[in-house]
């Protein structure tokens, strides 16, 4: 049976013609030929869960600073995980209002976030 997409309120927040794939029980957001976001809620590592956004390791200082609640990727209480992607958690006392923010910044085509693949280029042709 097919999971339940967590945070589907924010679908109204993003453009129009976003394209939702399911993969490994999180929700692969895909715009305008770049994957620009992941929702993911499960019970495995449950502090993975909230919103990826993909973007660049150049961009991280200034999302950061104009969304405090996104953060690196932890595993453990000291190791933090070298990646592009940044984390909303869904626990974070501002996520909702976060998340909106981060889907306003794709609205508007904001260059820090997406990143183009191939696969996203074959999805959003």
């Amino acid at each position: 049976m097919k999971r339940p997409m967590p945070f589907d309120f924010l679908l109204d927040y993003l453009p129009a013609g976003v394209v939702i794939k399911l993969a490994i029980g999180m929700y692969y957001i895909y715009w305008e030929k770049k994957i620009v976001l992941i929702f993911r809620k499960v019970n495995k590592n449950i502090h993975h869960n909230g919103v990826w956004l993909s973007t660049r390791r150049e961009h991280h200082t200034s999302l950061k600073a104009d969304l405090p609640a996104i953060t690196d990727f932890v595993f453990n209480e000291e190791e933090v995980f070298d990646t592009a992607w940044l984390l909303l958690s869904d626990n974070h006392e501002d996520f909702e209002t976060s998340a909106i923010q981060i889907c306003e910044l794709i609205s508007h085509r904001d260059k820090r976030i997406g990143k183009e693949t191939p696969k996203a280029a074959e999805l959003t042709r």
